[in-house]
């Protein structure tokens, strides 16, 4: 501490004698390595990793500096971000949810710079403040306070090589004075893969699929955001995201079908699937200061509209007999959400209080034809065609308390009630729930404990409900199910972490009333609906453990092992309890004294496991790049091959009457190229993205 207020001290004085400033921005970077940040930390309800305390994550992408948080997993190739040993996540950006997901979440991801990236939380148990809606938690990325005023911005390009090319392009343009904030983005995406399934069916009669599917998408994707200071105790702002995703399928399908009575039929189809998805949502808030000790009152409302218009068109050759029947579907989907909230957050000197209401609508129709090719014209088949009305509405309270007791004790208990009203075509229902959250922390100088409670809700989402059927073949479709309710989750965590390097976990997850989509086959129709079918329990620990080693080698070490056991309900099935185990080990080695030059290299395996009544074979991953920073960080190249093994993923099904097998290859080994350019600022304004966490029950 002496060292660094002698420092400081010097540049007062220098300062006093008129050096110029970019000697005493070189002597504030100084401090701050003087000054060593703990990389890991962990509070009552979150781990938090400081991303200027990683070498691994200098000159990163927000993706990829995602990637190498203890616990994440980010697979582009599916386009997830996962915590290990759970399922997948949301992001938020400044404690606002993102409202994307999929392959433009991570675009957007990969305009966002990791020295433009403050901290990264892990909330594995979120408090009531946020929806109950979800099972693993949320990551929330802090982006840093930009004090300089004026224009500033960035230009990202690259490209990835699969077996087919790809390309991504991004640029963000901001705008700030001293009341006024804007940014104004937009990215787009052009690119295509290479997909391989296969799928077998084994019971009284035996069903062999394999598809050979071209995967294409092109978005165009701009938003604005703006923000005013009215005076120093409010701000409004918006954003305003259009989404112009056109995504297109070409697949060709083999399947061969033996009878129970050994009788063998094959079909030959080739898929032409275009589909348009513009989509926009507009959001909007309004932040209050109450006073200069903390407390503020926010709102904030939400829209979102979607049009998809998709065409499929397939012709399917069956043989022995030699027959062709060409079949046309044409759907239109117009989900819409609408959503308001407000909440108001009190700190007094006995604890802090936050509480709030939301309510939010979700609508949909949807509307399909089937047309089959006679007499040289199409005409519709009316006993394959539907509609599909679905009206949800949701009342949210919450309230918590959070209190302090000394330097060692951090507290905070919450609880959330949401009354779900359901009309649909089909089903009209509603249901009322208590989402309960409790935490409380321990620390003592190097030593870091945590427990943790939340109760959480997993409710279908549009594709998993709407009944629809979406044909493959004229034999072959899967649907959703309208009657599906939801799960329930129960967390309970027990965290430890010494040093700010090592930090484990202990967890038990209780999952009711999960569902998940159940194939069927009859003679050689083969068929996939969604069922609430099954319950689970698992017990877990995460163990990792990052430390820098010769001041150039920075590694996270990090492993998962779960055991499970479960029982099914509403159909026929082997249940078997299971153990998993996973673990990943990041690597990344600076080349040079200036450290703008470095070398990562990363490996990750999930070792063979069993779930409910599933076997995941291993899977393994081995990724290796170099990144490259030039002009004092404003110009960065990164190169980086992924799956280098070419690993498929594989998998079997066991039930009563029939075993099913999966075998499947998307694309994964690829050579991927980029190159972001900085301007202005090198900091990016903290922007404000609004809460709205309903967008992901559209897909």
């Amino acid at each position: 501490m002496k060292l660094q207020s002698l420092i400081i001290a010097t540049l007062f004085s220098a300062t006093a004698f008129g050096q110029i400033e970019k000697d005493s921005l070189k002597e504030i970077e100084k401090v701050n390595i003087l000054v060593k940040k703990k990389l890991i930390e962990r509070k009552a309800d979150r781990l938090i990793f400081d991303v200027d305390a990683s070498i691994a994550s200098q000159g990163m992408d927000a993706g990829e500096t995602l990637a190498n948080v203890p616990m994440l997993k980010v697979d582009e190739n599916m386009g997830t971000i996962s915590i290990t040993g759970k399922s997948s996540v949301n992001v938020m950006i400044n404690g606002k949810m993102l409202n994307l997901q999929g392959t433009a979440l991570l675009n957007y991801l990969r305009s966002i710079r990791s020295e433009n990236i403050s901290k990264i939380e892990v909330i594995t148990t979120p408090p009531s403040k946020y929806e109950a809606q979800g099972n693993s938690g949320l990551i929330n990325i802090i982006l840093k306070k930009n004090p300089n005023l004026g224009f500033s911005g960035n230009i990202n390009t690259g490209f990835t090589q699969r077996t087919y090319f790809n390309g991504t392009t991004n640029g963000t343009l901001n705008y700030q004075t001293e009341k006024l904030s804007l940014s104004l983005k937009t990215s787009y995406i052009d690119g295509a893969k290479r997909s391989n399934e296969r799928y077998t069916i084994l019971g009284e009669s035996k069903n062999y699929s394999e598809s050979t599917r071209k995967d294409m998408w092109q978005d165009l994707t701009p938003s604005l955001n703006a923000s005013y200071k009215i005076n120093k105790n409010s701000e409004i702002g918006m954003e305003y995201i259009f989404g112009g995703e056109k995504n297109g399928m070409d697949i060709l399908n083999t399947t061969k079908n033996i009878g129970s009575d050994l009788r063998e039929t094959n079909l030959i189809t080739n898929t032409f699937h275009r589909e348009k998805s513009p989509t926009q949502t507009f959001s909007t808030y309004y932040d209050l200061k109450l006073d200069s000790l903390g407390k503020k009152l926010s709102f904030a409302g939400n829209f979102y509209k979607n049009n998809n218009d998709t065409e499929v068109n397939f012709s399917t050759l069956t043989l022995p007999e030699n027959t062709i029947q060409d079949v046309r579907t044409l759907s239109k989907i117009k989900p819409q959400i609408f959503s308001v909230q407000g909440d108001l957050e009190l700190p007094f000197s006995f604890g802090t209080i936050e509480t709030g209401a939301k309510f939010n609508q979700f609508r949909n129709s949807a509307d399909l034809k089937y047309l089959d090719f006679e007499n040289n014209q199409y005409t519709i088949d009316n006993e394959k065609s539907s509609t599909f009305n679905y009206r949800e509405e949701n009342y949210a309270v919450y309230g918590s308390f959070a209190k302090s007791f000394g330097e060692h004790w951090e507290t905070k208990a919450g609880l959330r009630y949401e009354n779900t009203v359901v009309k649909s075509s089909v089903n009209n229902f509603s249901y009322g729930q208590f989402f309960p959250s409790a935490f409380v922390s321990y620390k003592a100088e190097k030593n870091m404990f945590s427990l943790s409670y939340s109760r959480r809700i997993n409710r279908p989402s549009m594709s998993n409900l709407n009944p629809f059927r979406w044909y493959e073949n004229p034999y072959s479709y899967s649907s959703g199910n309208p009657l599906l309710k939801p799960s329930y989750i129960n967390n309970y965590e027990l965290g430890y972490t010494y040093n700010n390097k090592f930090s484990t976990s202990i967890y038990y997850l209780k999952l009711k009333n999960a569902f998940g989509q159940v194939g069927f086959l009859d003679g050689i129709s083969q068929t996939g609906d969604y069922l609430n079918y099954y319950n689970n329990n698992f017990y877990g620990a995460n163990v990792s453990y990052t430390d820098t080693f010769f001041k150039f080698w920075e590694t996270t070490i990090s492993a998962n092992a779960s055991y499970q056991n479960s029982e099914v309900f509403n159909m026929n099935a082997e249940t078997s309890n299971g153990t998993s185990v996973s673990y990943s080990i990041n690597n990344t080695f600076i080349l040079n004294k200036t450290k703008t030059v470095a070398l990562f290299l990363n490996y990750d395996q999930s070792l063979p496991y069993k779930n409910v009544n599933s076997y995941f074979h291993n899977f393994s991953n081995l990724n290796s790049g170099i990144k490259v920073s030039l002009m004092e960080k404003q110009l960065q190249i990164n190169t980086t091959v992924t799956n280098i093994f070419a690993q498929r993923w594989k998998g079997d099904k066991y039930y009563d009457d029939n075993s099913q097998h999966f075998n499947n290859y998307w694309d994964g080994r690829s050579f991927r190229l980029s190159v972001n350019y900085t301007f202005g600022n090198k900091k990016k304004f903290s922007k404000k993205n609004i809460n709205f966490e309903e967008k992901d029950r559209a897909n």
